[in-house]
């Protein structure tokens, strides 16, 4: 046991007491509506999950202010009266614990998130990119949006002081106003995005008037009756054109001024060199000297959110000053019960985050759907997935699970955790599969930190883990397990239309993906590899380190579809500044009498000189042959992860292998 008495130290926000430094952040994630637009029961279930183990403070996310068009889809919003009942519904449950819960009021703006109504301050786009090439001369990029009047800001700043006072009916105890990532606040901040020529465009006093009367609108609306918090950026990373953090130095004691009860420190836009949600490319507690920075000039409490998933370091940063709490979003979504965990200490016990944003955010923003998780196959499901400890004790079944990487780990944690007899058998000497390799590649190492925490668990609940062991029909007769699950992965191979290339290559070095970074082999100083989605693209990061000159080719239109949308930007980034070249469309990869290669676009065909080593990391088979062992000797055979299938769109990540355990294994 752990214990981290400093977080536990209360503190004054406004009218509130806080009664620890351990805050659940303000995400979209969980914020789930009916057809009505009204709280549905799997938003109730998200958020008490989380409210048991008693964070000091916690938030729904992005919710908006202003009335939706016509036809847009469900969203929760505070515009008008209708959400106030499901909404009291909700707070009075999270109430029965010992949390403040507050909303957090915001408007997307320019942002594709702000589809509800598409808002700006110049009418342009809030990516960057968009807005950088717009001309200013009528020529729109990126979704369309159209600038705010100058009679129309007034009633803008009206919707958020009505919004904060439905909050305040509905019983919660904070409202936040999020003014950073680029949404419509953060776009009058930003240079960039306002090119406004009146008194909310220009100078630093102007940029900052829309957050500051917003700020002030609230606070007179609700005055002390809940607290009024405001979450800004603390750099938005774009030089002259972006908001710095010498301004938000500058904000900071102006918003104290006119309300605001406590100031979150964020970061990053759509497009900027460091993103909003940082994925595991970006240090834990990226964006901390932000909010250090930010603390002093005001003395009301400061709290830092960012890539920051452990306990130990948000004790730290308490400790040391950095901040005044620490805010939690993706890790309450690894683990509902971090808070609980970290107040019990039992900080070992918390499945960790892997900010791989496949799952969570990518499926939520980018493609609307229900936020979920790579590492936590419940999320969003807390209403259906409800998983009792000990549920099968009285009729347990012998459970063999053949097969030690995330899919098998995971079946056998969860049959194990219901109490079934449970075997798991790896032929390798340590368990993690592939996911030891994935941890080899440059700026990715803590996507193996998964794996301590399955070591764990299988021991925790008694799984009998045998290593270095292959398993036939002696073993399986021996230890006569009633289901089988096998979970025996895949193995690279060469495509069949490419066997010319191994055949033709008689001095060009040919390797699979796996032996290269499991055997540590060293290739030549000229990589073609063969494949670019996620396993190519990442391989080609790794061998570029070791000062080569890298191709990768890929046969459709998309390099790394199957990566997170966050971690390619970081990945394609890292990919310039190496020496790395990418080659899209090739139908065809031909192997000459002399070693010259030759890739085949369409009609072009171009001669790549001097490849001396071929990397395959492409394709792969799943690894299913045990599976016909078992059936011979009579046992229920349950295939799971890369050994069910590796060629579908969505099989093969981490994501999938996990949360397809997952579901095989509450069926037992």
């Amino acid at each position: 046991m752990t214990f981290l008495p400093e977080l536990y130290e209360p503190m004054t926000v406004g009218s509130m007491n806080v009664k620890n430094r351990l805050m659940m952040a303000g995400m979209s994630a969980g914020a789930v509506a009916d057809k009505n637009g009204e709280v549905a029961p799997e938003m109730i279930a998200y958020y008490l999950e989380r409210a048991r183990g008693e964070p000091g403070m916690m938030a729904i996310g992005a919710t908006t202010v202003v009335p939706p068009v016509p036809g847009q889809p469900n969203i929760l919003s505070f515009h008008n009266d209708n959400v106030i009942p499901s909404m009291t519904k909700l707070v009075d449950a999270v109430h029965e614990y010992d949390t403040k819960f507050g909303v957090q009021l915001w408007n997307g703006g320019g942002t594709e998130m702000g589809r509800h109504q598409l808002i700006s301050p110049s009418g342009l786009s809030s990516n960057v990119r968009n807005a950088r090439a717009d001309d200013g001369k009528g020529r729109k990029t990126g979704q369309p949006n159209r600038a705010l009047g100058l009679d129309e800001i007034p009633e803008i700043i009206q919707y958020f002081a009505e919004g904060a006072l439905r909050v305040a009916e509905c019983g919660f105890d904070f409202v936040e106003i999020h003014g950073g990532h680029g949404y419509l606040i953060s776009n009058f901040m930003t240079p960039l995005f306002n090119r406004r020529t009146d008194k909310y465009g220009g100078s630093f006093e102007n940029r900052t008037r829309f957050i500051l009367e917003i700020v002030a609108a609230v606070k007179a609306a609700v005055g002390d009756r809940i607290g009024v918090g405001l979450k800004f950026n603390g750099d938005d990373f774009l030089g002259d054109d972006g908001w710095t953090l010498e301004e938000s130095c500058r904000l900071a004691p102006l918003a104290e001024a006119v309300g605001a009860d406590y100031i979150t420190v964020t970061a990053g836009l759509v497009g900027s060199p460091k993103l909003t949600i940082p994925p595991m490319y970006e240090p834990q507690g990226c964006y901390t000297s932000l909010a250090e920075a930010v603390k002093p000039t005001v003395s009301i409490p400061v709290g830092t959110i960012g890539r920051i998933k452990d306990p130990v370091m948000a004790r730290d940063l308490v400790v040391e000053g950095k901040a005044d709490f620490v805010c939690l979003g993706r890790p309450t979504i690894a683990d509902s019960d971090i808070f609980g965990k970290t107040r019990r200490g039992e900080l070992s016990d918390i499945r960790p985050c892997l900010a791989d944003c496949r799952g969570c955010i990518d499926e939520h923003l980018i493609r609307g759907g229900a936020a979920s998780c790579v590492v936590n196959p419940r999320m969003s499901r807390e209403l259906t997935c409800i998983d009792v400890q000990g549920a099968s004790k009285d009729n347990p079944r012998n459970i063999l699970v053949i097969g030690g990487g995330l899919s098998g780990m995971e079946a056998a944690r969860c049959t194990a955790f219901s109490g079934h007899n449970v075997t798991l058998c790896e032929s390798r000497v340590q368990l993690g599969g592939q996911i030891r390799l994935a941890g080899m590649i440059p700026g990715r190492r803590e996507i193996a930190d998964i794996l301590p925490w399955y070591e764990r668990q299988l021991k925790k609940y008694g799984v009998d883990v045998r290593l270095n062991t292959l398993v036939d029909e002696s073993l399986i007769k021996a230890l006569q397990p009633e289901v089988v699950f096998v979970a025996a992965g895949s193995e690279p191979e060469v495509p069949q239309d490419l066997m010319g290339i191994v055949m033709n290559a008689a001095n060009i070095e040919i390797m699979m993906m796996d032996d290269l970074l499991e055997q540590n082999l060293v290739p030549g100083k000229k990589v073609l590899v063969i494949g670019g989605d996620q396993n190519g693209m990442l391989v080609a990061d790794y061998l570029a380190d070791g000062n080569r000159e890298v191709i990768v080719v890929e046969g459709t239109t998309h390099f790394a579809q199957k990566l997170a949308a966050h971690d390619r930007w970081y990945l394609l980034n890292r990919h310039k500044t190496k020496n790395i070249r990418r080659v899209k469309e090739v139908n065809d990869i031909e192997v000459g009498g002399n070693d010259d290669v030759w890739l085949v676009t369409g009609e072009t065909r171009e001669m790549l000189a001097g490849v001396d080593t071929i990397v395959f990391a492409s394709d792969r088979k799943s690894n299913r042959s045990v599976g016909d062992l078992v059936k011979s000797v009579g046992a229920e055979t349950i295939f799971v992860g890369d050994a069910k299938d590796v060629k579908s769109e969505n099989s093969g990540t981490i994501f999938a292998n996990i949360a397809q355990a997952y579901d095989a294994a509450r069926t037992i």
